[in-house]
């Protein structure tokens, strides 16, 4: 099953990231001031997005999420 977190880019959108799929997490600091973490995915050409979740929160074990009125 896959391991899908949510996480914001550094616009303000929100995407869910199968952490699955994560080759490397490491901080990342722009020249602008801000800071987050990129993660760089393990894929036929390396790639990566900037997300501003710390590494505790990226590197939390799997959370299993219920709907509304699911037991």
């Amino acid at each position: 099953m896959a391991n899908f977190i949510k996480c914001s880019t550094a616009e303000g959108v929100v995407v869910r990231l199968n952490m699955d799929h994560v080759a490397l997490i490491r901080p990342h600091h722009s020249d602008r001031g801000g800071s987050g973490n990129e993660i760089i995915f393990a894929s036929g050409t390396l790639s990566s997005i900037i997300v501003k979740e710390d590494q505790a929160y990226l590197a939390e074990p799997p959370r299993l999420e219920q709907g509304h009125g699911e037991v």
